[in-house]
């Protein structure tokens, strides 16, 4: 967080070129992240996605199980190779 920013704003400056490139691609360049001068006004502003849906989905639970049989028959395949006998 910014404790003071009016100070921070009077030692820092944006160069042109940044403030060029946001014109250039239509983004406002004053204002909240709505961009809207009334700092309480926030009509346009990025909205988050939808919430996920929930419970588990078909992929999501075919996905788990490979991943445990996967995990399962790494430990075999260690258990395994360290039983093996050495040969010299």
């Amino acid at each position: 967080m910014v404790e003071a920013p009016l100070e921070m704003q009077k030692s820092m400056k944006i160069p042109g070129d940044h403030i060029s490139q946001c014109k250039g691609a239509g983004l406002p360049t004053e204002g909240n992240a709505a961009g809207n001068t009334d700092f309480l006004d926030l009509r346009g502003e990025n909205r988050s996605p939808g919430r996920l849906p929930s419970g588990f989905t078909a992929r999501g639970i075919m996905a788990l199980v490979f991943s445990c049989i996967s995990g399962i028959l790494g430990l075999v395949v260690i258990a395994w190779y360290g039983m093996a006998e050495i040969k010299s």
